[in-house]
């Protein structure tokens, strides 16, 4: 069986599924099925979540910082210090990758995505700055954006400290919506060239709740779709303009090539369908692939799907920062 993709950047393909890769998911699916949905408009949920995890990471030692894999560092700028998680590879990097964790918003941390930034640091040759924003259980996402612009202002004025040139921005769920908001905010400000591409996983760009959220019910596997609904007015009063809206309604013209990843099963599947559609007919350079049997957030799953999906993720930071370095003077 074959992916759905919209358009098709120059060396792109269509995904092609196993049966046996599909049956597993569907089995996978079935136990996701009986647990329960998870309400992320409930802030005791995330505080309790977010609890839970800083008293397992204070616990458990931090193996990448320990072998020197990963370094802290902070942006700081307006009174606002904002973490810095850097993952970085054997050698020299090929470029950097920006990364801005999920979790509605409002919990995670850029430690907890070790498994996603630390695989994409060694295999891509590549350094990984992940962004420890504020999350917004105030309800203030204003404040998450402004601490994304930040940290990418930062990183983009010690380029020549990090000894890359090129950068790609990328986020899962509502990290990816902050790196969109952080590459605008990138071009509004004439940095953009700088960057080599843009890559989503799951993401939410449209802040008013797209058609398939609010078609949604409490049996969208994972995430209960009406809650995430209501999470999106909590969150939006904050912002102003078309930043209440989202990335999807803003002008996404002289953008970089763009990857879309979106699960068929997910609630959230029109942010990345009409996101993508926008960007590759203003651009002619998105590509989207829409994985069957896959729920929000199935790149973290045990599955086939899930490794398939960080597989093409790696694949295709590669192959943009290697054609930077083809086209840069200063390669080879």
């Amino acid at each position: 069986m074959r992916g759905a993709t919209i358009g098709d950047e120059a060396g792109e393909g269509t995904l092609s599924f196993t049966t046996q890769e599909l049956s597993r998911a569907r089995m996978f699916n079935a136990v996701l099925g009986i647990l329960p949905r998870y309400h992320v408009d409930r802030r005791w949920n995330a505080k309790c979540v977010q609890a839970m995890t800083k008293a397992v990471q204070s616990l458990v030692p931090d193996r990448a910082i320990r072998h020197s894999e990963a370094v802290s560092r902070f942006a700081a700028a307006n009174g606002r210090k904002i973490g810095l998680r850097l993952i970085v590879p054997k050698g020299a990097p090929h470029g950097l990758y920006v990364h801005f964790h999920g979790g509605a918003w409002v919990m995670g941390n850029a430690r907890l995505d070790d498994g996603i930034t630390r695989p994409i640091a060694r295999r891509c040759q590549t350094l990984v700055a992940a962004v420890d924003f504020h999350n917004a259980v105030d309800d203030r996402l204003d404040d998450t954006v402004h601490d994304c612009r930040t940290a990418v202002d930062w990183l983009v004025e010690h380029l020549a400290e990090l000894q890359v040139e090129r950068i790609i921005l990328g986020g899962e769920s509502s990290g990816a919506h902050l790196a969109a908001e952080a590459l605008l905010h990138m071009r509004q400000r004439g940095k953009a060239e700088a960057v080599a591409g843009f890559i989503s996983m799951c993401g939410g760009f449209d802040l008013t709740g797209s058609e398939s959220l609010r078609r949604s019910t409490g049996r969208s596997l994972v995430i209960d779709g009406p809650s995430a609904l209501r999470n999106l007015q909590r969150l939006t009063p904050s912002l102003s303009g078309r930043e209440a809206e989202g990335p999807r309604f803003a002008d996404l013209s002289k953008l970089p090539p763009a990857l879309f990843i979106a699960g068929a099963l997910d609630p959230i599947i029109d942010d990345s369908l009409s996101m993508s559609h926008q960007w590759q007919q203003q651009n002619g350079n998105a590509h989207c692939v829409v994985f069957p049997e896959a729920p929000h957030g199935f790149n973290r799953f045990p599955t086939k799907l899930a490794a398939k999906a960080n597989g093409l993720v790696r694949e295709w930071i590669s192959r943009r920062l290697d054609n930077g370095r083809a086209k840069s003077p200063r390669a080879g």
